[in-house]
């Protein structure tokens, strides 16, 4: 890692090998086989980041690596992925092992990509964002840019959307009575409480990438209803948060992931 650098906020020692096997998206099937088809929001962030045959991508924060190996089994000419977690680059080499392709995982700062410039077509941060301060983040979205070709392409997922927690969770347990008393003030888990130095909102993320200059900045609302936030045995407030997600008015309070895009 470069040497000027703060620590970061979050150490990597946070991000051991449990952590990978017991909270990242798609770890039950990774651990079942790690060659095993992969889990179908990796499918779904190349489709939304429309990777072509001969591109080269780069994995922020890959993982267990299941990007890469997905990128490079649907005709990418190179697949990077960059992680500070030494637990992490271990399981993504397994990962691109066992899938039976060639891809590049390195052991690496967000914040100084040991990359040339204009080396890539698309740089990717699946579930990265949250975990970064806004500081962190910035470095981070420049270096991506630094590195992207132009005219490439930039795309990010996070979970959460910061105001599902923030405004229909702590409306819902104060305004009702009883609920104060029955639900946890502090409705993130250990891991969210922890990791989670910087969650986002629609406006906050596309402001952000701006800042780092990308154009044609584009930041949705995902599908996933984090209804498991509510306690189960209040099922009128989970319903709630799955009506606030239907509606176009109110969908910042029911969906919970955000999407992001924008170009070099």
């Amino acid at each position: 890692m470069a040497q000027d650098l703060p620590d970061p906020v979050v150490p990597a020692e946070a991000y051991d090998e449990a952590y990978y096997l017991e909270w990242n998206m798609g770890y039950e099937e990774w651990k079942a086989d790690p060659g095993a088809p992969i889990h179908g929001t990796y499918s779904y962030a190349l489709l939304r980041a429309q990777l072509q045959p001969g591109e080269v991508l780069v994995d922020v924060g890959t993982g267990r690596g299941e990007l890469l190996a997905l990128a490079m089994q649907k005709g990418a000419a190179r697949a990077v992925g960059l992680e500070y977690s030494e637990a992490a680059v271990a399981l993504a080499n397994r990962t691109v092992a066992a899938h039976g392709v060639t891809a590049e995982v390195l052991l690496a700062d967000a914040r100084a990509v040991p990359l040339p410039d204009d080396v890539a077509d698309l740089v990717t941060l699946l579930d990265v964002v949250e975990h970064l301060s806004p500081e962190e983040l910035h470095r981070a979205l420049c270096e991506a840019r630094r590195i992207l070709k132009p005219g490439g392409r930039i795309v990010a997922h996070t979970f959460p959307n910061r105001l599902i927690y923030d405004v229909t969770y702590r409306v819902q347990r104060l305004l009702v009575p009883g609920r104060a008393r029955r639900w946890p003030k502090q409705p993130r888990g250990e891991v969210e409480a922890m990791m989670h130095v910087n969650e986002q909102t629609r406006r906050s993320l596309a402001r952000a990438l701006r800042r780092a200059g990308f154009a044609d900045v584009h930041v949705v609302h995902g599908e996933f209803v984090h209804d498991e936030m509510v306690p189960l045995a209040d099922a009128k407030a989970r319903t709630l948060v799955h009506r606030l997600a239907a509606h176009r008015p109110t969908r910042a309070l029911g969906r919970a992931d955000l999407w992001a895009r924008g170009r070099a």
